[in-house]
């Protein structure tokens, strides 16, 4: 059967919660996660379902309908934690014609990004409300954006369960020296994923034969009991809520809708170029949510609304538009209304701050993921390693510090 195939798993301090807590607490995380795989489901069958007709391939709307398999697991390759669920959809869809046609696979899975952030916006936003809980940004690698994860969970537990991640960062480390090595160019964000694909593969091990649940939250028990000690272990949910608590008085649950659309424009062009989709934009609104509004849920279709306003504000067509052929929001190709030549200046001044912010941002997290990198290597393997030239810093916009805050 042809077949598209995703996998959806919590963050890294909800896995050791969901693994160290008591039964009512593991099958409400299961519950909601059960849940919100089900919203991030019927978006992908409401919004992305596209066939391409006709001798022209032209693009048209799918019944709607979608056939999906859904089965879960509980443990990575290593034996550790790891809740979550696998997809397989099938690519067969009803055409408006009622005839059987194939799914536009490409622009349903160029939309896995921000259907991932969905599924990370509402597991938080829904654990957070039934366990009185909150969120803080974590860096689990540098050059990266942030990842929200559950406030007052040691981050000793996450390195003690993320042992794939720790082989799949050393192969990559050694990967990317590798190419610089033969290219003498710095790492790209396209080149980056397509070696973090092949070291997951290759430090991949291979199946071991299942165990029952019960049998498996008794050896993760132990192990974190060894690691941080029984009452850490015992009072974890406890120790969230304590941290909750001095996060959720604290921060805004308002959404300025304006503002939040010119943040996220600036910091799409930067990371994508300056030309960049909706699909982008969605994603990164997503983010946006998830984090200035820890803990707290955001009001419904907040991310469209904020999407939808930054292509009104601050996006002009990137290509021109073909009347005869009309394309669909999900193809069109947008630039910054504040890049060279647009017709649309009255934006310029505060988006050229966020710009500026964003970029130095950006170039701050390039330079540790390279310094994380080479700290990774051998010695002997540094010492032959080229140094990738070094960048002009950006000119911050005037009255704006070079670093600014965190994107």
């Amino acid at each position: 059967m042809v077949r598209a195939r995703s996998r959806l798993p919590p963050t890294g301090q909800l896995q050791a919660l969901w693994a160290l807590a008591t039964d009512p607490v593991r099958r409400l995380v299961e519950d909601i996660h059960t849940r919100i795989i089900g919203e991030v489901l019927a978006e992908a069958e409401t919004e992305h379902r596209w066939v391409r007709v006709g001798a022209d391939s032209t693009v048209q709307r799918a019944r709607p309908g979608v056939i999906a398999a859904r089965f879960r697991h509980y443990e990575n390759r290593d034996g550790m934690p790891l809740l979550h669920d696998h997809v397989v959809l099938s690519v067969k869809v009803r055409r408006q014609d009622d005839r059987w046609g194939t799914l536009h696979t490409r622009s349903f899975l160029e939309y896995a990004v921000a259907l991932s952030e969905l599924y990370n916006q509402r597991l938080m936003e829904e654990i957070c409300r039934a366990l009185d809980l909150a969120t803080v940004p974590r860096y689990p690698t540098a050059g990266q954006r942030p990842v929200m994860e559950l406030a007052g969970i040691p981050e000793q537990l996450i390195d003690w369960a993320a042992t794939r991640n720790k082989a799949t960062m050393q192969r990559l480390a050694e990967l990317a020296a590798q190419y610089q090595k033969r290219t003498r160019q710095p790492l790209t964000t396209k080149i980056r994923q397509r070696l973090t694909a092949r070291a997951s593969h290759e430090t991949r091990p291979a199946k071991k034969t299942s165990q029952p649940l019960p049998a498996l939250q008794e050896r993760w028990r132990d192990g974190a009991v060894a690691l941080v000690g029984e009452e850490v272990v015992h009072n974890l949910l406890r120790l969230a809520r304590l941290a909750a608590a001095a996060i959720r008085t604290t921060v805004r649950t308002a959404v300025d809708v304006a503002a939040a659309a010119l943040e996220i424009t600036a910091i799409v062009a930067v990371h994508h170029g300056g030309r960049f989709r909706h699909r982008h934009l969605l994603a990164e609104a997503r983010r946006y949510l998830t984090r200035t509004l820890p803990g707290h849920t955001a009001p419904p279709h907040t991310d469209t609304a904020i999407t939808a306003a930054a292509i009104r504000d601050h996006c002009i067509p990137g290509d021109p538009p073909n009347p005869n052929k009309p394309m669909p929001l999900a193809h069109r190709i947008f630039t910054p209304a504040w890049a060279p030549n647009s017709p649309r200046s009255s934006t310029a001044p505060a988006a050229h701050r966020i710009h500026h912010r964003a970029r130095a941002e950006a170039a701050r997290r390039t330079a540790l993921a390279r310094a994380e990198a080479q700290q990774r290597l051998p010695a002997r393997q540094q010492e032959h390693t080229p140094q990738a030239a070094p960048q002009q810093p950006p000119l911050p916009a005037p009255g704006q510090a070079p670093g600014g805050r965190s994107q």
